[in-house]
């Protein structure tokens, strides 16, 4: 039960106010991004392939920290300003505060799970259609290429077993796989295309195995997944692309010496372009036309895509943070909290939880009498049940949902359950009744055991009365324990040697 309630009102809004956040964080990545890909404008494109896949992987970091910090501190929601779980107190009345949860968290969580669920299916089909490639009829590499496939493979330091396959199922060459990766290479290509041309989009496939760049495709697929819904992330996606596409291009030079031919081969490609086969990694990825550019040493022509990819980012977060408070305003709340008093309650004071979820109705009240007197009701689907520290957990858990301005918190939702009358102690000293107070179990239960006081002073009175076998005490006692501190306000009365405790309310 306990985890339901965690679930309904901890995870969500925790996972919702961290996807509207990682709207501003991941438009400031995207943009460190650019001023960092662009300082490195001289590197190499395998170190700017590696510094785009850490600010990716950053992206996705990000709302993963945001919700775990909102899940173990669930006023920092409220803190944001995004998604609180309740509303701060409004008068509902003469006398009365309401504080009332929305439905907005969750269904912006089952919107972003819609989405995400949409995009793995893509790329499981994309999975399918290469398992489809394995089935497929396919011939075996001449010995002549085969021999010359090994020494591009020597060449570029790749010690497992590649396999190259000629099949009519691709347009143009493909790699797929990780422990056992497979080049796929179009059956008509080895009569039609220029061997050197060949040779060059050969190393190019090899060089995404020496590089593991099917391990890094998949990586940035699954945070473009989870990400779907901020253009930063696609457009740092397609820089990533490219980079790993120009890492291979410097790669496959360096092994057959020879960036013309490769330049060729992919304006060839160029004309009989295509769909490609999702998740299989081919040399005609990014911008040919771009790549072709780069070998050939020409500057390749600046666009404007990052500016936009900017500006949409901003406008998207301007229009989901719009849609979020819209639907705060309307639904039917399902965690509703009533009080007498928007703070801390005192005698005469009440307060009622209201929760309606999967785990059912529930149903809480406390009120505190002229003397501070303590009176709790619980009910779970309208069926009275004891309190006990299951319960108390939720209580404990809805209270932390409150905004700052109003706190909520165990001492001032649920002081004690009704007291059990005390055991008598033989004794007349004030230090038998502090005894008999630490003793107790409801300070036991706040502080831990063992109990121990702060501090030897007792702030408040106790009389004695006629021949001073009878008086009274009205004191305040502060204990110490490993679940923290707690003050308990004791009204008590004695009668020869024994003390009677009248109310007993730990704050």
């Amino acid at each position: 039960m306990e985890t339901i309630h965690t679930v309904q009102h901890g995870l969500a809004p925790a996972v919702a106010a961290a996807l509207l956040h990682s709207l501003w964080q991941g438009t400031l990545l995207a943009g460190a991004a650019a001023l960092t890909l662009r300082a490195m404008a001289r590197a190499s494109a395998a170190w700017r392939h590696a510094a785009g896949m850490a600010f990716l992987a950053t992206m996705a970091a990000a709302p993963l920290v945001q919700a775990g910090v909102f899940l173990a501190r669930p006023d920092a929601l409220a803190e944001g300003g995004v998604l609180p779980v309740l509303t701060a107190p409004q008068p509902g009345g003469a006398d009365l505060f309401v504080q009332q949860s929305s439905p907005a968290a969750a269904a912006l969580v089952a919107l972003w799970l819609t989405g995400v669920g949409f995009m793995l299916a893509r790329h499981v089909a994309g999975l399918r259609a290469v398992a489809a490639m394995e089935r497929a009829p396919h011939q075996p590499l001449p010995p002549i290429w085969r021999a010359r496939v090994e020494e591009l493979a020597r060449a570029l330091g790749i010690a497992r077993a590649v396999a190259v396959r000629l099949t009519d199922e691709v347009i143009a060459p493909c790699t797929a796989r990780l422990m056992r990766p497979v080049v796929w290479l179009p059956l008509s290509m080895l009569s039609r295309t220029p061997a050197e041309q060949v040779e060059a989009l050969i190393a190019h496939e090899l060089a995404h195995i020496a590089r593991r760049d099917w391990l890094w495709n998949g990586l940035q697929c699954v945070v473009e997944s989870l990400l779907f819904f901020h253009p930063a992330v696609w457009w740092l996606g397609r820089r990533i692309r490219e980079e790993r596409e120009h890492a291979c291009d410097d790669l496959a030079v360096k092994a057959c010496g020879d960036p013309i031919a490769l330049a060729e081969a992919l304006a060839a490609l160029e004309i009989g372009r295509r769909g490609d086969v999702r998740l299989a990694l081919a040399a005609r990825g990014g911008s040919l036309l771009q790549r072709v550019a780069r070998l050939l040493s020409a500057p390749p022509a600046r666009g404007r895509r990052g500016v936009l990819a900017f500006l949409g980012a901003l406008g998207l977060a301007g229009l989901l943070v719009v849609g979020q408070t819209a639907l705060a305003g309307g639904g039917l709340p399902d965690l509703e909290v009533r009080s007498s008093t928007a703070g801390k309650l005192s005698p005469g004071d009440w307060r009622e939880i209201h929760a309606n979820g999967v785990d059912g109705r529930r149903f809480y009240r406390i009120s505190l009498d002229a003397q501070g007197g303590a009176t709790e009701i619980y009910r779970e689907d309208g069926r009275a049940r004891p309190i006990d520290g299951d319960v108390r957990d939720w209580i404990a858990g809805v209270s932390r949902l409150g905004v700052p301005t109003a706190p909520l918190d165990s001492s001032r939702m649920a002081p004690l359950a009704p007291l059990a009358p005390l055991a008598p102690l033989a004794t007349s000293e004030p230090a038998g009744l502090i005894a008999l107070i630490a003793s107790h179990p409801a300070v036991a239960s706040r502080v831990g055991t063992p109990v121990r006081r702060t501090s030897d002073l007792i702030d408040g009175n106790v009389r004695a009365h006629g021949d001073g076998s009878r008086g009274d005490a009205d004191i305040r006692v502060e204990f110490v324990g490993p679940r923290g501190r707690a003050t308990a306000a004791v009204k008590a009365d004695r009668r020869g040697e024994a003390w009677t405790v009248r109310s007993l309310v730990v704050r």
